[in-house]
């Protein structure tokens, strides 16, 4: 049986793979009316800079070329710095296009935020929320006694894996289920500054910032990076993350002084205060 631990883990990742993101953009689009633009691109960009571009370029240097795949491919270090930098300029550049391109009529404080929860949210929903979902599912077809009979109707490489899905759901920490939850949020909370950042470094032409942007990104996803080749462990991801929201959080509340003309709009505390009376 799966713990009632474990399924409670999985419902709060599930709540903050998608149930956060969706109830965030609702609230703030409601209370700043910035537009659908912004979010529209936001989540185009992620799609078209990150799930395709990106991708493309991963599997050329990863895969299709011999001289970069062992190079990039046998070294911990290189990897992790290659997959961390190719990170922040594909969606750094990608957000410097939009907002210099296609926003330029929409450059306040609050257009950079709907832009980043696009951005995250579309992150967090894409990326997260489907194998979130899938372990919830099997958790409850484990319990019921349904799972055997999905195992056995399928293809003997399917079969495998549900298998490894299902000793993974038994035995591991509870904890660990929730991770996803709050890695989806912190990452939400990045993509929002970042967004800010970038933004402001369009509306003030102070270009140096989207670099500071692509570094702060490839510093984020550099510890995740070195996770996936074994060098650390996922508890202490997950805590650098955690710990990098505070001055992330600090910035988004803070950043609304940096654009002209913001004094009639609404910072999150007072979004958050007004929601809840």
């Amino acid at each position: 049986m799966v713990s009632i631990l474990t399924i409670a883990a999985l419902c709060f990742s599930l709540i903050g793979c998608f149930v956060v993101p969706i109830v965030l953009c609702i609230v703030f689009m409601r209370k700043t009316r910035p537009g659908a633009l912004p979010l529209i691109l936001g989540i185009a960009v992620f799609i078209i800079f990150v799930l395709i571009l990106e991708q493309l370029m991963h599997y050329a240097v990863l895969f299709g070329i011999p001289f970069t795949r062992d190079l990039i491919g046998g070294n911990t270090w290189l990897y992790a710095t290659y997959g961390a930098l190719a990170a922040g300029i594909f969606e750094e550049a990608g957000r410097f296009l939009a907002f210099s391109l296609f926003l330029k009529k929409k450059r306040e404080w609050k257009h950079g935020i709907t832009y980043g929860i696009g951005h995250g949210g579309i992150e967090a929903i894409l990326i997260a929320f489907p194998s979130v979902l899938n372990s919830l599912i099997y958790s409850v077809l484990i319990n019921s006694g349904g799972f055997d009979a999905l195992k056995n109707s399928t293809p003997t490489a399917t079969a495998s894996l549900l298998e490894q899905a299902r000793q993974s759901l038994l035995n591991e920490p509870s904890w660990l289920f929730a991770l996803s939850g709050v890695e989806r949020m912190c990452a939400l909370i990045f993509q929002i500054a970042l967004s800010v950042l970038v933004l402001y470094a369009v509306y003030s032409k102070k270009y140096l910032f989207v670099g500071l942007a692509v570094l702060l990104h490839a510093g984020i996803d550099f510890p995740a990076a070195l996770y996936q080749r074994g060098v650390l462990p996922i508890w202490s991801v997950e805590l650098f993350c955690v710990l990098l929201t505070i001055p992330s959080l600090i910035f988004i509340f803070k950043s609304r002084k940096l654009f002209a003309g913001a004094a009639n709009e609404q910072s999150p505390a007072d979004i958050t205060s007004q929601s809840l009376v």
